[in-house]
């Protein structure tokens, strides 16, 4: 597999693991509030595992998912501040990654994701 493809499945990865940790909160409080008390709550239990999937697929792509200039992982910040040249944190790169061109959060240089 292409570092290119890696890195678009890393960021889809990312983007589908919020969106299901959203349904998931959604789906509780729906429940919660709406649901007679002897409903059953196995879809919650789909939900939360689809999540614990995505998750583990980010995972697993964010370490072949590097910076060339650097050799850290693009989407994975830690508990150090980005670096001041970068747009932002893990987010922003996560967001910009389908235009072409990010900042790397580590080092602060220009990171080509088509070409990665």
């Amino acid at each position: 597999m292409s570092k290119s493809l890696i890195g678009r499945l890393d960021v889809l990865s990312v983007f589908i693991a919020w969106s299901l940790l959203i349904a998931f909160f959604l789906a509780l409080g729906y429940g919660k509030f709406f649901s007679p008390p002897e409903a059953s709550a196995s879809h919650l239990v789909y939900i939360f595992g689809a999540f614990a999937g995505a998750v583990a697929v980010h995972i697993a792509l964010a370490f072949f998912n590097r910076c060339p200039h650097c050799n850290k992982c693009l989407t994975v910040q830690g508990v150090k501040s980005p670096h001041p040249a970068s747009s932002g944190d893990w987010s922003k790169v996560v967001w910009h990654w389908f235009s072409g061109s990010i900042v790397c959060i580590h080092c602060g240089n220009r990171v080509n994701t088509n070409g990665l």
